[in-house]
């Protein structure tokens, strides 16, 4: 169990990072030991850090927001974080305060311990740039990647549920997922980076308990992120079984 005092600290940190570019994100993450990280311009940028387990899952959030200058020009685009009733928010009414997916990002780094790996995308909202990246310019990294267990990404609104969006996963997978979280499948609209990642292995989404992304209203129910956390690190910290895709 990751202690709740610092776990709160670790994501107003991640939550206070600048929302205008993904630098200071991946360079946090690109300074620990054996981390690999490709910053090709643009947004064609990514941090792999392979972990030590042989069971090892890879954990995937991205480091870009919707309020990035490669997207749009948002010069007020500074947030001062609130805490107020359990949730954070933001005063500057002119942007959000990044949790999508900044909150992802934190929890990445408080299971950094835990032995599986991280990958840490640019681009994510603007079409899974890094994600396409990795695959098309990296293909040795890329396969490494489908070699592992499975992918989690913690990139997904709401309190409890979770989405594989048309990946071809198996029912074993999903219901895995479930009886690990508790979460419900949320259907298969919309898509992320797992889209792009998952080429043979199955791979999930989580919600992070955030709201209102890519609006000035964006919220996150600490409660809600810090449950997500407690349920991966319960799940993770377990031996983990492969999940090859229905292919």
């Amino acid at each position: 169990m990751i202690e709740k005092k610092y776990a709160k600290k670790i994501l107003e940190e991640f939550l206070s990072l600048p929302l205008e570019n993904s630098s200071d994100v991946l360079e946090k993450f690109a300074a620990l030991p054996n981390a690999i990280y490709h910053n090709d311009g643009g947004k064609l940028s990514f941090v792999y850090v392979p972990g030590n387990r042989g069971d090892r899952v890879v954990l995937a959030a991205h480091a870009d927001t919707v309020w990035d200058k490669y997207y749009n020009v948002y010069p007020y685009a500074k947030q001062k974080l609130q805490y107020k009733n359990g949730t954070y928010s933001g005063t500057n009414d002119i942007c959000g305060i990044g949790a999508d997916d900044r909150a992802g990002c934190a929890i990445l780094w408080l299971l950094k311990d835990v032995g599986h790996s991280l990958l840490i995308l640019d681009g994510e909202e603007n079409g899974q740039i890094g994600a396409k990246h990795l695959r098309d310019s990296y293909p040795k990294l890329f396969d490494e990647i489908n070699e592992h267990s499975y992918i989690v990404q913690f990139d997904r609104r709401n309190a409890n549920d979770y989405k594989c969006y048309r990946l071809p996963v198996t029912e074993e997978f999903k219901k895995f997922i479930e009886k690990e979280t508790n979460y419900k499948d949320a259907g298969k609209t919309a898509f992320t980076d797992i889209v792009t990642l998952c080429t043979k292995i199955c791979g999930g989404n989580l919600s992070v308990g955030y709201y209102d992304e890519h609006s000035s209203n964006e919220m996150i129910v600490f409660d809600e992120w810090y449950h997500t956390l407690d349920v991966a690190y319960n799940m993770l910290t377990n031996e983990q079984k492969k999940y090859p895709l229905d292919i």
